[in-house]
């Protein structure tokens, strides 16, 4: 029997549904192939049946139910042939053709099995390579210990060197090693040796004569320049920080301070690096020179991302929205329930809080900053109730003042502060007594324009125990002084002298009307002139 296949092994890759794979090389019995799926050996029965053995052109591996390889599985059939020689030839027996075939079968089989390894699973040098001399480890295991499988200078395998062993300090005069490290203590740069060599001149490394047999590994010269840099750019962040929060604006509903109340500028904050001290050993990254520049605005808080949506609804995890695009025009803004600020803290509570205030026609301000541009701002005023609505919180507001305008994904921070309560209601005043009388020098009715003139009502007339009651007509009534009275309605009372003449006047509607006792005095006359009336009571 020939055997035609040159390999012992083949690979497939499953499409998740086949469950049959072929082998395109003999075996002799069912043991001798190995199944491997994702690199994970199978066992035979229990994932797979094998079909096919004896065959010269081989079978098939039939898995298991539930034991089908997913789809992209790769699925790897390899020979697995005994090492061991098990005919048996006996002098002057009979030498039948089949088993001696079957021998060399087996043995051309081996003989595969270690070519496909040799050719194709072990680091091996080309059969174009001449000159790689010995390759033998003859090392204890001791010596081999924390060591590299690597080239030495002629090119073999030793296995002799150090990923890299620590010099310490670079000095001069000193035998280095391949791969030999140190420290260049001019600027803390850490070099790797690449050549053998005894050390001269001085450092920095970067300009000695052997730089060439160094190889740079750790550039802390180039960091440090970098972390003072960034030091340089917090200081400044720190300094306008200052600056920006002395600037804070107050409104006049909360403070009486003006621009003129506050003046300060770069002259009055001087910061150096003096005052910033930065080392290796501290991390100074752009994120900290963010932190210090915004402060001044999220200091006293709540950071937010805008959401340009107008519609009141959850504007999302740590966002708000207006419910206008122009932002004068806002009446009602919507905070997520979380802020922007790490971990996403709760200040629903808070902000449920801002309308528990007395004034309820204006309950505080509410300042919202774009972060990094504090020119950028809006002041509502808190005109209306604020509405939990699980997740999220709606305001009514009345636009107060701003500046410059936010686009969608804009950090802002917002703030509130509350206006007064209301004062305590005063004392009330003593009730005065339902139907009180009053003493005839205490009532008096004044003229609008002279105080001086007055009108008293005298009851000492009237007898004693008794209440004299005056009853108005439905009309306007002018009461006579005595003179040349000609006003229709007009009523004299007690008049005991007439001290000029007094003609009645002609009306039939509304005559004139005497009450009491009358004297005209000498020389003065009483006239009722045509259908004039007069009426004495």
């Amino acid at each position: 029997m020939t055997i035609s296949t040159t390999t012992s092994r083949v690979s497939y890759t499953a499409n998740g549904s086949t469950d049959v794979f072929a082998y395109t090389f003999k075996i002799f019995s069912d043991s001798e192939i190995k199944v491997y799926v994702d690199n994970v050996l199978k066992t035979l029965t229990t994932h797979y049946t094998v079909s096919g053995a004896g065959e010269s052109s081989g079978g098939n591996v039939t898995f298991t139910t539930g034991n089908t390889p997913a789809n992209l599985e790769i699925v790897a059939l390899a020979r697995n042939i005994a090492r061991t020689q098990a005919t048996d030839y006996v002098e002057n027996d009979s030498f039948p053709a089949e088993t001696h075939e079957a021998a060399l079968d087996k043995l051309t089989m081996l003989v595969q099995d270690v070519d496909n390894t040799v050719t194709g699973d072990i680091f091996r040098f080309s059969e174009s390579v001449t000159d790689a001399g010995t390759v033998t480890i003859t090392k204890t295991a001791a010596q081999r210990a924390s060591k590299l499988l690597a080239f030495d200078t002629s090119g073999d395998l030793q296995a002799t060197q150090e990923i890299g062993v620590y010099q310490g300090n670079w000095a001069a005069s000193t035998a280095y090693a391949i791969r030999d490290l140190i420290k260049d203590t001019s600027n803390n740069n850490i070099y790797i040796c690449n050549t053998a060599h005894t050390s001269s001149g001085s450092q920095p490394i970067s300009s000695n004569a052997d730089v060439a047999k160094w190889t740079l590994i750790v550039d802390a010269a180039s960091a440090t320049s970098s972390a003072t840099s960034a030091a340089s750019s917090a200081t400044t962040a720190t300094a306008q920080a200052v600056i920006a929060t002395a600037k804070a604006v107050l409104t006049a509903s909360d403070a009486t301070d003006t621009a003129a109340d506050l003046v300060l500028t770069n002259a009055d904050v001087v910061l150096t690096n003096a005052d910033v001290v930065l080392t290796n050993a501290d991390v100074v990254s752009a994120e900290a020179a963010k932190v210090a520049a915004e402060g001044a605005t999220g200091a006293s808080a709540f950071k937010f991302t805008f959401d340009s949506s107008t519609t009141m609804a959850d504007p999302g995890t740590g966002e708000l929205r207006l419910n206008h695009a122009t932002v004068a025009s806002v009446t009602s803004i919507a905070f997520d329930a979380v802020s922007a600020d790490t971990s996403n803290p709760d200040v629903s509570d808070f902000i449920a809080s801002w309308d528990d205030g007395s004034n309820s026609a204006h309950e505080g301000y509410i300042t919202i900053r774009k972060s990094g541009t504090p020119a950028t701002y809006a002041v509502f005023s808190l005109t209306g109730a604020v509405t939990d609505s699980t997740g999220y919180l709606t305001a009514v507001v009345t636009h107060v003042d701003s500046n410059g305008s936010w686009t969608n994904g804009d950090t802002m921070y917002v703030s509130f502060a509350r206006s007064g309560d209301k004062g305590a209601t005063g004392n009330t005043g003593a009730t005065g007594g339902v139907g009180t009388e009053m003493a005839d020098n205490v009532f008096r009715i004044q003229d609008n324009g002279d105080a001086t003139k007055e009108i008293a009502f005298e009851a000492s007339g009237i007898s004693t125990g008794t209440t004299r009651t005056i009853t108005m007509p439905d009309s306007d009534v002018t009461l006579g002084d005595g003179g040349a009275v000609t006003t229709d309605g007009a009523v004299f009372s007690n008049y005991n002298s007439i001290g000029s003449n007094v003609t009645t006047t002609t009306s039939t509607t509304a005559n004139q009307f005497l009450m009491g006792e009358i004297a005209v005095a000498d020389t003065y006359t009483w006239t009722i002139a045509g259908n004039g009336e007069l009426t004495i009571i």
